[in-house]
């Protein structure tokens, strides 16, 4: 402790971004007239916080996932095992696997909107960089494998056992999906943005506007939940 306590404290991350983008700001403008150099400043600030809270969000998003993910593959595969040994007399009362295999697509579904979600986020604000730490971006390519292994064991079982072919997913519920997954990364990070710069009306008013789009949460949502419930209770 002696030792640590004898080294100077590193600067923050974001302090350091800060000072780095007042820096960058004021040698843009040098020579200009004071308001234009503080609204250079004040510029670059927002889109420094804006980029630092949307990757934080992206990062904390993702391992909310991954968290959840694990829990319901668990309970699916788990599923999935039961079903390659009871007998097909008793799935097909219940249309058990026909309900295994689309809760399972529309996790992979769900899968595949976040990283469209990601995917697009990169691309407008963060120059196409990657967001995710190399840790979490393995073990998200690991999940989103683990989730199409499943799924497809599962998809495989109700073909055999002569369950009617899934429903194709609709391409417009998978693109609404996507953009609120932009929505709530986006929106996030610039109310957080805007608070830590002390424009707090601002802040406000860009959460309240995504807080109410979450109020009524879209129908495929809602969907994949009502058909997941009864399979985790069962």
């Amino acid at each position: 402790m002696a030792s640590l306590l004898a080294e100077p404290v590193p600067p923050a991350p974001l302090d350091r971004l800060a000072r780095e983008a007042v820096h960058g700001a004021r040698t843009a403008t040098r020579g200009k007239r004071p308001e234009l150099v503080n609204g250079a400043v004040r510029s670059a600030l927002r889109e420094t916080l804006f980029r630092y809270e949307l990757v934080i969000k992206v990062n904390v998003a993702t391992h909310e996932l991954l968290d959840r993910e694990e829990l319901i593959d668990a309970a699916l595969s788990a599923q999935v095992a039961l079903a390659i040994g009871v007998e097909k007399r008793k799935l097909r009362e219940p249309d058990w696997l026909g309900r295994l295999r689309d809760a399972l697509l529309s996790r992979v579904s769900e899968l595949g909107a976040a990283t469209e979600a990601r995917t697009l986020v990169e691309e407008r604000y963060l120059d196409d960089h990657s967001a995710l730490f190399p840790d979490v971006a393995r073990a998200w390519e690991e999940q989103v494998r683990s989730t199409q292994i499943i799924a497809d064991m599962a998809a495989r079982l109700a073909a055999t056992d002569g369950v009617p072919a899934a429903v194709t997913p609709d391409p417009e519920a998978i693109s609404q999906r996507t953009a609120e997954l932009v929505a709530d990364l986006v929106e996030r990070a610039k109310s957080e943005a805007l608070d830590k710069l002390g424009e707090g009306r601002q802040a406000l008013d860009i959460a309240a506007g995504w807080v109410r789009t979450k109020l009524s949460p879209p129908a495929p949502v809602n969907d994949y939940l009502a058909a997941l419930s009864p399979l985790l209770r069962e």
